[in-house]
């Protein structure tokens, strides 16, 4: 089975998200990488503003050494020495990149942390499909950032891998995993749950493979469900007053 993993080149995951992208090079589902360029001043002045407001210095720090540090040429490294490739794009929706993924003919694709809403000629592309991580417990946590939400919220944190069709956060459940945490370290909780991550992509691409397609439970929305959205500064300092570390 050809799987292309695909990231941003900038997240806000201590150690830009190594603790996933890194094991899954040694992967023999996953045959290469696309990395999605997003670095920005846009990004360096999200940073300052978290650092500045004092609403999340310790996150903005991290986005702002993800934005600088080497993490490009680390995941280049890892697949090199696997034998395995790497693309930089800019746009996962524009036509080159598409006619470029299209060329590499794969059978599935990853999707993970590029906060990319996949269009529906990117996703009609594989031959099995498109799988998401999905930093929230679905079906019952939908949207942005679900995992600031709980660690505002007290409630569990985790991520699902599922498949993705045209709608955002839709899609077959294929794997849903709480991450334990004393919610109390935010930034701690993400590198724990990439890692987690890792395995748990492992374990559904070799699923996929074995069955030759992909195959999950169904993600219905129930009275329980809810969507959230990017936070805002005031819910930066809420979590802060709750003691949580960010």
């Amino acid at each position: 089975m050809r799987t292309l993993l695909v990231t941003s080149a900038v997240t806000f995951v201590p150690k830009n998200y190594d603790g996933l992208v890194l094991p899954l090079a040694r992967n023999p589902h996953v045959e290469g990488l696309i990395i999605i360029d997003n670095r920005s001043w846009n990004i360096v002045a999200t940073a300052l503003l978290l650092i500045l407001s004092g609403a999340a210095p310790r996150m903005g720090w991290q986005l702002l050494k993800n934005q600088f540090d080497d993490s490009i040429e680390r995941k280049k490294e890892a697949f090199t020495k696997a034998g395995k490739k790497v693309w930089i794009i800019h746009d996962i929706n524009s036509p080159e990149s598409l006619e470029l993924i299209a060329s590499l003919q794969p059978d599935l694709i990853l999707n993970a942390r590029t906060r990319s809403f996949f269009k529906k000629k990117l996703l009609a592309i594989p031959k099995m499909g498109c799988i998401n991580i999905h930093h929230g417990l679905l079906p019952h946590q939908r949207g942005l950032m679900c995992d600031f939400w709980a660690h505002l919220l007290n409630t569990p944190a985790g991520f699902t891998l599922h498949e993705m069709t045209s709608k955002l956060d839709d899609g077959a459940l294929l794997k849903v995993v709480e991450v334990p945490s004393d919610k109390k370290e935010y930034l701690k909780s993400l590198e724990t749950g990439a890692s987690l991550e890792a395995s748990a992509a492992a374990e559904v691409l070799s699923q996929v493979a074995t069955l030759g397609k992909i195959q999950g439970t169904e993600n219905l929305k129930t009275d329980a469900t809810v969507y959230r959205t990017n936070p805002r500064l005031r819910d930066f300092y809420r979590l802060r007053l709750r003691g949580i570390r960010i």
